[in-house]
């Protein structure tokens, strides 16, 4: 995923006017998740290695603030008020045309249409 294309203005100017999407933040909590593991992984190599100037210390409190970054957009994602069907078609219709992008936009849709099932299936439109 190329998560900056789509958080940066330049990249993307939709960011000028349109609000943070629940799925948006989920992606930034999983890239957080993803770089606190990708830490955790160099800390054990470091902690391997017989000579070097970089220190499994060294990665203590990065990654401790990683946690933090993690918690913290969870939080953020749980004090979202959620996506609508329309949001979610909207992020797929942004990244259809971008390459590596075909599975996710595959999930997106096959979750609008639970969804809408759910929706349907509860009485609501």
């Amino acid at each position: 995923m190329d998560i900056y294309r789509f958080f940066h203005p330049h990249h993307n100017p939709r960011l000028h006017s349109t609000p943070l999407r629940q799925q948006e933040l989920s992606e930034l909590e999983q890239a957080a998740s993803e770089l606190r593991k990708a830490l955790e992984r160099a800390k054990a190599r470091t902690s391997r290695a017989t000579k070097g100037p970089i220190l499994p210390s060294h990665f203590t409190d990065i990654i401790k603030a990683m946690i933090f970054v993690e918690q913290s957009l969870q939080t953020l994602c749980d004090a979202h008020e959620g996506d609508t069907i329309q949001d979610l078609q909207d992020l797929i219709n942004e990244r259809a045309s971008f390459g590596g992008w075909e599975t996710w936009v595959e999930l997106v849709r096959q979750q609008i249409v639970v969804n809408g099932r759910e929706r349907n299936s509860n009485g609501t439109s």
